[in-house]
């Protein structure tokens, strides 16, 4: 089963909130706001706020080119009628991210300039602050409250495509630097990346480790590694079959990813067994990236078709001693999985002092 465009990018309800947070719009007051947006602005005067956007661009000869015709211009007011009728409404839920993110897909695929769509929402921004009604105007608290709604929920619209639109770029950037650099690339990532989850593989995990490992003796910086297991991983296969334990993998591999840091390192170590590599990094720090990491993976149920899954995660972190080989470091992290798997699972350990 396909991955969302929100689970490719990582949104789950914590971070949902923490994009919303940065935008202004994490209070209560942003779903009252959205509801006057809509009765009061949106609903009143759409037919003319898509009139006047339409003629707006059409001044563009740009925008002339990728319209080109009545059928277009037509599908384009229905599109934009159904936008503007959801705009700022339930836009605390991912299913709201959702259909952001894919509107900047769907404009990566028609081929639609990022200016051109910025300038687009621009305009689209500035028609909603021109249809603001006079009774509004006059009351300046309320003015202003709905103003600023209408400045933070463009903006995070235009962030969410944007993202999603430099993301399928890169997608198709790296397509064509994979097709020009032949078989030979192709085999080497086959080779390192584990087919299931797209994270590193058990062999080239212990590559980058044992790479890591000479470096921090040699050198000297701090490094640490996670050891972290599914919990009872296998009732989930066992009620609801591998296709849907595969699918929780994958789920599970993308959360990893986008709690962890950059440059932290993850390879699936064994079925539902993965292993962090975290150079330049204290045993502290080690536990603050593990704890997010656990806390992301049991925030929210994974769902495939009519299954619900809440799934959790034990962890065990070890420090690197001088005289470590890779075996000794990993059985030390094993060991503190161990520990957190008997003191009732979904918890995080560090090794045995």
């Amino acid at each position: 089963m396909a991955l969302t465009h929100c689970e490719h990018r990582g949104f789950d309800s914590d971070t949902v909130m923490r994009r919303l947070g940065i935008v202004g719009l994490a209070g209560e007051d942003s779903v009252v706001l959205g509801n006057a947006l809509q009765q009061q602005v949106i609903r009143p005067g759409i037919d003319l706020i898509i009139g006047n956007f339409v003629e707006t661009l059409l001044q563009l000869e740009q925008f002339r080119t990728i319209v080109d015709g009545d059928t277009n211009l037509d599908r384009l007011r229905q599109t934009l009628t159904q936008y503007l009728l959801t705009l700022g409404v339930n836009h605390r839920s991912r299913e709201y991210f959702e259909e952001r993110l894919r509107v900047g897909v769907a404009h990566n695929r028609l081929g639609v300039p990022q200016s051109l769509y910025h300038s687009a929402m621009r305009t689209l921004q500035s028609l909603l602050i021109q249809h603001i009604p006079d009774d509004i105007r006059q009351d300046t608290e309320r003015f202003a409250a709905l103003l600023h709604f209408i400045l933070k929920i463009t903006s995070l619209d235009l962030s969410l495509a944007a993202e999603a639109y430099c993301h399928y770029e890169v997608l198709g950037l790296e397509d064509t630097l994979r097709s020009e650099r032949g078989e030979t690339e192709r085999l080497r990532r086959l080779a390192i990346t584990d087919w299931l989850t797209d994270l590193h593989n058990h062999s080239y995990t212990r590559t980058l480790l044992d790479d890591a490992l000479t470096e921090a003796q040699k050198e000297g910086p701090p490094l640490c590694v996670i050891m972290a297991d599914l919990d009872q991983f296998k009732h989930v296969n066992d009620t609801h079959g591998h296709l849907v334990g595969d699918h929780v993998l994958r789920i599970v591999a993308a959360r990893m990813i986008s709690a962890a840091r950059a440059g932290d390192e993850i390879g699936r170590y064994g079925g539902e067994e993965f292993l962090f590599v975290l150079q330049d990094t204290a045993i502290e720090t080690a536990a603050e990236v593990a704890e997010r990491v656990r806390a992301h993976i049991s925030a929210d149920a994974i769902h495939y078709r009519s299954a619900s899954i809440r799934i959790s995660l034990s962890l065990g972190i070890a420090q690197a001693r001088p005289t470590d080989t890779v075996d000794m470091l990993i059985e030390r992290a094993d060991a503190a999985l161990y520990a957190a798997k008997l003191a009732g699972r979904n918890c995080v350990f560090l090794e045995a002092a």
